[in-house]
């Protein structure tokens, strides 16, 4: 097994370890805001209030990254590690002041900006718990050892960290808070800043200690017991809300999936069908809305009486059926059968459309089949056309027909005659005129319009 200190020299920086002066330089550079560090600050809380207010997680992410709060944050811990009061004095100053002008500019963008929906970005900085804990101690730990470290390795670290930890959506979260007089965002954003503040500096405390950075001032026992004193308090004040937090959110994400489990396999009911399921895990209540013939008492007894298998017997079960088609009214009957008369016409009107077309088809067809049969009986005819003459006032008579028949030569009298004698057959009998016509060339101006039965 591998000896404790030979497995702390694999965690130690080594030659990427920065000189302890050089560190803290850095970090007390970072500690003060005023000029470009003032700009960039406000700057960043107007991005990041925008990203909130359009549900942008880019814009928010974008706003992170450029956001200087992190120094004041890690001087406090590093200061406290190296017992340099000053700095610690400072970095507090510094970040009462940024967070008095981030909120401010937040709150007051919130209240001019048209849109007032609280989206998702917002609401998630609004419930902080023991997860958020880990994650702000875990990047300032990253942050203070990418600080610690040479210049390669700094590169992509404190981004990262700045992205992870979040520190500028809770402050603009808070201002929005303050704009729409909701309190309960207002302290649930501020608590989530401070355990991000309060985790990054501790991170930075003890990473300065492990690294060994000289003290500022002479060994003083009651202040380092003092210093050790405070930092539990302000640890144990920070952390245990969390920790009751993430316990009401584990029972909240209990309750929601046995719920939809009770949902999945006890709410199936015949002729009804499930249109709309609430979970509500904070009240403790499930919510049904079925559209069908109706849901009877006794059946929403028994549905209720099994919450208790799925482990949620408190759970309160509201069953409506006010889609039920049993309930509808008579206004609503009449209007549904007036709908359902109109439906019935317009197939009536589509059928009597249907036989129309299809009877003009069929005419279409009969008459090309007259003319195809009429070419084949009579070499020299090229065309053969059959059409309805207005019909006449006598209701009693039949339409009478005229035929067109083109040769291409005029045919002689046995022709003609052989043709009526055709038409007769196939008209079966009805009145007609006849007009025998020839190509130009041939024709020299003869018609020889008849009248024929």
């Amino acid at each position: 097994m591998m000896p404790l200190d030979r497995l702390l020299n694999y965690l130690r920086l080594g030659v990427d370890a920065e000189e302890p002066q050089k560190a803290m330089e850095a970090i007390s550079a970072g500690v003060v805001f005023r000029g470009t560090n003032l700009l960039i600050l406000v700057f960043a809380i107007l991005i990041a209030s925008v990203g909130l207010n359009v549900n942008s997680t880019a814009v928010v992410i974008g706003a992170m990254l450029i956001s200087p709060l992190m120094g004041p944050i890690m001087g406090v811990g590093a200061g406290l590690g190296v017992m340099d009061l000053w700095l610690v004095r400072r970095s507090l100053k510094n970040i009462a002041f940024a967070v008095a002008v981030s909120v401010a500019t937040s709150a007051f963008y919130f209240f001019i900006s048209p849109l007032s929906e609280a989206h998702s970005e917002i609401l998630a900085r609004t419930s902080p718990t023991i997860w958020d804990v880990l994650i702000a101690l875990s990047g300032g730990f990253a942050g203070i050892i990418a600080v610690a470290s040479k210049e390669k390795v700094r590169g992509n670290v404190v981004p990262g960290v700045a992205i992870a930890t979040a520190l500028m959506p809770p402050l603009c979260t808070a201002g929005y808070g303050l704009a729409h007089f909701n309190w309960s965002y207002f302290a649930g954003a501020m608590y989530l800043f401070l355990i991000n503040s309060v985790f990054i500096s501790i991170a930075a405390l003890f990473t300065v200690r492990w690294l060994g950075y000289p003290v500022r001032i002479l060994e003083n026992a009651q202040l380092a017991k003092n210093i050790r004193r405070y930092t539990t308090v302000i640890v144990l004040v920070t952390v245990v809300p969390s920790i009751y937090l993430a316990y009401l959110l584990v029972k909240e994400n209990t309750f929601t999936h046995k719920a939809e489990e009770f949902i999945a396999y006890e709410c199936t009911v015949p002729r009804n069908f499930l249109m709309e399921r609430k979970i509500d895990p904070k009240g403790k209540s499930i919510s049904l809305t079925y559209l069908g013939t109706g849901i009877s008492e006794e059946i929403q007894e028994e549905m209720r009486s099994r919450l208790a298998i799925y482990g949620i017997p408190d759970a309160d079960l509201q069953i409506r059926t006010g889609l039920s088609l049993a309930e509808l009214d008579e206004e609503q009957r009449v209007k549904d059968e007036g709908m359902q008369r109109r439906l019935d016409d317009q197939r009536v009107l589509l059928g009597r459309l249907g036989a129309l077309t299809d009877s003009l088809s069929h005419i279409r067809m009969r008459r090309e089949q007259i003319m195809e049969e009429a070419i084949a009986s009579h070499p020299g005819l090229r065309w053969l056309a059959v059409a309805d003459l207005p019909a006449p006032d006598s209701a009693s008579m039949k339409h009478p027909k005229v035929v067109t028949a083109h040769f291409k030569q005029y045919p002689d009298t046995a022709e003609i005659a052989r043709l009526e004698n055709w038409l007769k057959v196939k008209l079966k009998g009805q009145q007609y005129e006849v007009a025998i016509t020839a190509d130009p060339a041939e024709e020299k101006g003869r018609t020889n319009p008849r009248k024929r039965k």
